[in-house]
């Protein structure tokens, strides 16, 4: 009696577990069967229904392009995107998506920029490192390639005949002129730029205040505009602190520019804020610290109103000046003791 009560649990026993065997089995079918279906939907079924146009930013990828298509199905975009990887990196740029695009057209799509040309805007402050990196950024070149070909001197040499301000020197950081500029993506070609900065600088300042001053003197002011450039951001102040700068270096002081001191470590200029400390005490061509005169180069290429500050220079009583940390004013003193004042007063 126990023997087939035993067998009669055994079979009972074995009978659930096949229906829970059964139920999982078809769970998993009809799991798969309806992915399976769904992920084919999504393959053929339109993206959108309308034309769009989407911005792809410096950092943007396929794997979170779906935050910009907000209609996609996050996790068979991730799925398709992983076993259909595009053959191309994604490009800063606009496009445009086509009315009822299938994803297969959305990707099509991310390889065809809306034109061939964007705006890369160069500001003041930037020198040849900030600009090798700002066209890396925007996947136009190699990181340093713009470097090299702005260094090199046959290169220099050949454009030495079309500028008549390329004069004795080893790069053309002097005259790289910070700007707004529109280029072609397709393909990108330094030379084409270096030359529309060369003529943007012909234009807008050696033609307007410096076409009857020798080259000699040309270079050493816009060496010097270039440290103004980045010591002093408030254009009404520039003529000031190039006066102060000028008259150190009429003195044969060192001009004291902190500016100055990473430039030959060939760092960008964010770069340069976070090691200035670092490089104080460094004695080379460029640390107006431990140098008389002006650095090699210019650390920057300047703007025509700050060159035309240090042109035509304002004349205080002062010899000294710093700027608040935190507001970026400049205070001015006429000795060392009225200096070091201001330092206990203002540096915190």
């Amino acid at each position: 009696m126990n023997n087939f009560n035993n067998k009669k649990i055994n079979e009972n026993k074995w009978s659930f577990f096949s229906k829970i065997i059964r139920f999982i089995i078809l769970f998993m079918i009809f799991f798969s069967g309806y992915h399976y279906i769904n992920y084919n939907k999504f393959l053929s079924k339109p993206i959108i229904l309308e034309d769009k146009f989407i911005e792809i930013k410096y950092g943007d990828n396929f794997s979170n392009l779906w935050n910009k298509i907000n209609v996609l199905d996050n996790a068979y975009y991730k799925y398709y995107i992983k076993n259909n990887k595009p053959d191309f990196e994604l490009q800063a740029w606009n496009y445009m998506i086509s009315s009822w695009s299938t994803i297969d057209n959305l990707i099509e799509s991310l390889n065809k920029p809306i034109n061939n040309e964007i705006s890369i805007t160069i500001l003041e402050w930037r020198n040849i490192y900030d600009i090798d990196e700002v066209l890396n950024k925007k996947w136009l070149i190699d990181a340093w390639e713009y470097i090299n070909y702005v260094t090199d001197s046959e290169k220099i040499n050949a454009l030495k005949e079309f500028f008549p301000f390329l004069w004795n020197i080893k790069t053309l950081e002097w005259f790289l002129y910070p700007d707004t500029y529109n280029v072609s993506i397709s393909p990108f070609k330094i030379n084409n730029f270096v030359i529309k900065q060369l003529e943007t600088f012909e234009t807008k300042v050696y033609e307007k205040i410096l076409k009857n001053l020798d080259n000699e003197t040309i270079t050493d002011l816009v060496n010097l505009a270039s440290i103004v450039e980045k010591e002093e951001k408030n254009n009404d102040e520039k003529a000031i602190v190039a006066w102060i700068l000028k008259k150190r270096l009429n003195s044969w002081w060192m001009i004291w520019a902190d500016a100055t001191v990473c430039y030959p470590y060939k760092l960008t200029s964010n770069d340069c804020k976070m090691s200035v400390t670092r490089y104080l005490y460094e004695k080379n061509s460029y640390n107006t610290r431990q140098i008389v005169w002006l650095p090699k180069t210019p650390i920057c290429n300047p703007s025509f109103s700050t060159i035309n500050a240090t042109l035509n220079d304002k004349e205080t009583p002062y010899w000294f000046y710093l700027h608040n940390i935190t507001t970026w004013k400049i205070y001015y003193a006429k000795t060392n003791a009225e200096h070091e004042q201001n330092k206990a007063k203002y540096m915190r």
